[in-house]
């Protein structure tokens, strides 16, 4: 029986992902190849989603990608996704260390909300990490991006703020399906890189941040992007691991519009976790890598108030 058989084809569909997968052991939930998890409140709509990769799933590996979010005040939306770099080791445990103390940061902020909060997000990541790890630190190395939103309800937008390390991405997805990148490419930093525990990357940046790197003398986080963005009715907000950043970029006729359609749908709570994750497990030749998605979606409607939703 082929237990993929339901996966979308986006594509030319992969032979590999046609294979059996054989049973892994040991397998907990905490550490599952399929997780979703979503909700719809008064201000955002938010979807989350994160598959283990075909190469993972034929060779009895987890999944290395966590996602999470936070929402410490109304209005107010923190995103994290994380990539555990399947090469050090234990880049999935640091993944997890990774988004859990991203959004602990995130919660404790209140009604700070900005470029410095959402660094600060990161550098705390890297720290809870460095100290989870210790002298083998590296070997728990992980991407991570961090978005921070915020709703400007008089002005009918919202605002956010973007902090990445490594190459997780973010994307802006209008309401006619057209995709828009915030963050080109991932920084270089590869000698500071090189003293992380005789780790040799699998990217240029990742955590955990070499502790003498965190700020150059402008007070900029060296090794970490950021970038701000308007997001106008209608738009969602998107966090990717490379795994489905890297399709969709080839993907301009195939896996773009494909994953617009599906995400759309969220925008009107009308895409449930599950089906967020079916669409995550798509077929397509070459793309074998862990995959996840976040989505959140800005409301601009409250009950009562007779104010249609951003969606038409």
């Amino acid at each position: 029986m082929n237990p993929h058989c339901a996966s979308p084809a986006w594509g030319e569909a992969s032979n590999a992902s046609q294979a059996a997968v054989p049973l892994r052991s040991p397998v907990r939930a905490s550490d599952a190849g399929y997780r979703a998890e979503g909700a719809a409140g008064e201000d955002f709509v938010v979807l989350g989603a994160s598959v283990a990769g075909v190469a993972h799933r034929l060779n009895r590996k987890r999944c290395e990608d966590a996602f999470g979010w936070a929402q410490p005040a109304p209005g107010k939306l923190g995103l994290v996704v994380a990539d555990g770099v399947s090469t050090a080791g234990r880049g999935g445990e640091g993944a997890e260390i990774a988004v859990g103390a991203a959004c602990g940061h995130l919660l404790r902020l209140g009604s700070r909300w900005g470029q410095v909060e959402c660094s600060g997000a990161v550098v705390s990541a890297s720290e809870e990490i460095t100290e989870a790890g210790g002298a083998a630190a590296g070997q728990l190395s992980t991407t991570i991006v961090v978005a921070l939103v915020a709703l400007d309800l008089e002005r009918g937008q919202a605002n956010a703020v973007v902090a990445s390390a490594g190459d997780s991405s973010a994307f802006t997805l209008d309401q006619d399906g057209t995709w828009s990148e915030l963050l080109a490419g991932s920084p270089s930093n590869d000698a500071e890189l090189a003293a992380l525990e005789g780790l040799k990357p699998a990217l240029p940046s990742v955590l955990p941040l070499p502790s003498t790197s965190f700020s150059d003398r402008e007070g900029a986080l060296l090794g970490v992007q950021v970038a701000t963005v308007e997001l106008p009715r209608g738009t969602g907000l998107v966090l990717l691991t490379d795994g489905v950043a890297d399709p969709l970029r080839d993907g301009p006729s195939s896996v773009a519009p494909r994953l617009a359609e599906v995400l759309l749908r969220a925008a009107d709570a009308q895409l449930s976790p599950l089906a967020l994750a079916a669409a995550a497990d798509f077929s397509r030749r070459g793309a074998h890598d862990d995959r996840t998605i976040l989505v959140a979606w800005p409301r601009f409607d409250r009950p009562g108030t007779g104010r249609p939703h951003q969606s038409s």
